[in-house]
Parts: structure tokens; C-alpha cells; sequence
């Protein structure tokens, strides 16, 4: 996702510092890739159960797991899933 360019003019015209995530939290080359796919896979699943017309909880009895796994997929979580 980029910034709108004038809103990146804005904020270093008042002084801000405009950058990448990777770059303030130092992530390595395949750190920030990482977190790059697993921000398109969380983007994907919503976008999918959406186009299916499926609740999360109507998604979640298909995969036999619970409506707040599949909200914390789709939030991106970190935590072991299933």
C-alpha cells in the first residue's frame, strides 16, 4: 500500500519522516517478504469469503474451526492457526 503523494509532501513539509515499515523495524530482505505475504494471504482469504457471500462463522464451520480463527486470519495473527 503507498501513500498518496501529496499527503507524503504534507508530512515532510511538516516535518515528518515518511518510510517503509521495513526500514523503521530493520527488517532483512526476507523478513519484510514474509510480511508481505502473509499480509497478502490475510488481504486474499477476506476478499474470497466475501465473493463466496460467506459470514466468518459460515467459513469457519467449513474449515471445522471457529469464527474467531478465521477473524484472526484474516487480521493477520501470529498465532499457530487450527
Amino acid at each position: 500500500m503507498t501513500m498518496d503523494a501529496r499527503k507524503h509532501k504534507r508530512l515532510e513539509a511538516a516535518g515528518w519522516t515518511v518510510g517503509e515499515a521495513r526500514d523503521f523495524l530493520k527488517l532483512t530482505p526476507d523478513e519484510a517478504a514474509l510480511v508481505e505475504m502473509r499480509l497478502a494471504l490475510s488481504r486474499s482469504l477476506r476478499e474470497r469469503r466475501i465473493e463466496a457471500g460467506l459470514a466468518q462463522t459460515a467459513l469457519a464451520r467449513q474449515l471445522g474451526s471457529s469464527q474467531s480463527r478465521v477473524a484472526k486470519l484474516e487480521a493477520g495473527d501470529a498465532t499457530p492457526c487450527f
